[in-house]
């Protein structure tokens, strides 16, 4: 009786762990951008110095990196991101916790579905269906993915198409930085794939083992961190974000229909690369985060304060 009983706290406390780890590393990738504002077109600028009747030279302003080039800048990029998006739900505001609660009540839906979904899916197999989810694993597999990207940046890299050559970049970094946070859950989580004919509710975890991966889903959040990518540095194309969106959803639901994942699986990945993407593109993007700021100048006259109002 007392093994039964010990177990079971065993059990439970695991669970706990599992889910609180999730849930922090979800929390520091759902909107991660929303640290920063828009720049609004219109502005006002005030200068105060104590040099009265020289101008000041320009302040010290750190500019945003835009990479367009594999640099040392772009390098370090993804530990300065990454870091970024970590403590980002300390810069949220309502909307974002929305957002997240959102995107954590629909997958916990689906964590009560999973079965169900599973099921339909298998009883409605077919020759077509196996051709088109063939594609779909195609685009969510970096083996795949990475080589024409790393062709786009080689073409326009020769080319001088630096907006083609920041998308490239900005989407490999997006795909390495989800893939850890996607790796990281896997190994807390340890949740067997549907096709172990284990139950939607066992979660072995944590773990290193590599055998039971499938919470969340690899190549669903490399579909969508490469679609998020695209979607938000071509924006103004109405064609491209559905399009990008499209191509990544049918990676989610080939990894389904594959039975290599549980929905909520694929929907909790999605959500990853989704959000990552979108933050990583803020990173790169001049934008404010603050209307108000007062920095320092440099003169020969000696030093002073400017003050910067955006409206």
């Amino acid at each position: 009786m007392s093994g039964t009983i010990l177990t079971t706290c065993l059990t439970r406390s695991r669970r706990g762990v599992i889910c609180i780890v999730v849930l922090q590393m979800f929390l520091s990738t759902l909107p991660a951008h929303a640290e920063t504002v828009t720049e609004t077109n219109n502005e006002q600028v005030a200068t105060v110095s104590e040099a009265a009747k020289s101008e000041p030279s320009p302040p010290l302003i750190t500019e945003v990196a835009h990479p367009h080039r594999i640099t040392g800048e772009y390098v370090k990029g993804y530990f300065t991101d990454t870091g970024r998006i970590l403590v980002s739900p300390t810069n949220w505001d309502g909307n974002d916790w929305l957002k997240a609660g959102l995107v954590i009540g629909a997958t916990s839906g689906l964590l009560l579905a999973d079965t169900d979904i599973k099921n339909f899916a298998q009883r409605n197999q077919s020759s077509t269906g196996k051709s088109i989810a063939s594609v779909g694993n195609a685009l969510g597999n970096p083996l795949y993915t990475v080589p024409p990207l790393a062709l786009l940046y080689l073409y326009c890299h020769f080319n001088d198409d630096a907006k083609a050559r920041r998308a490239s970049l900005l989407a490999v970094e997006s795909l390495a930085i989800s893939g850890v946070f996607t790796w990281t859950l896997k190994f807390t989580a340890q949740r067997p794939r549907p096709y172990t004919e284990e139950s939607s509710t066992t979660w072995n975890g944590p773990s290193l083992k590599s055998s039971d991966t499938s919470f969340p889903s690899g190549h669903t959040t490399a579909a969508f961190s490469i679609a998020s990518v695209l979607a938000e540095e071509y924006s103004n194309n109405p064609f491209v974000p559905p399009i990008a969106y499209g191509l990544a959803t049918l990676t989610g639901l080939a990894r389904i229909y594959d039975n290599k994942h549980w929905a909520s699986d694929a929907f909790f990945g999605g959500a990853i690369g989704y959000f990552v993407g979108k933050a990583v593109v803020s990173y790169h993007t001049s934008k404010n985060t603050s209307a108000l700021k007062i920095l320092p100048t440099v003169s020969q006259q000696g030093f002073g304060l400017m003050a910067e109002y955006r409206f």
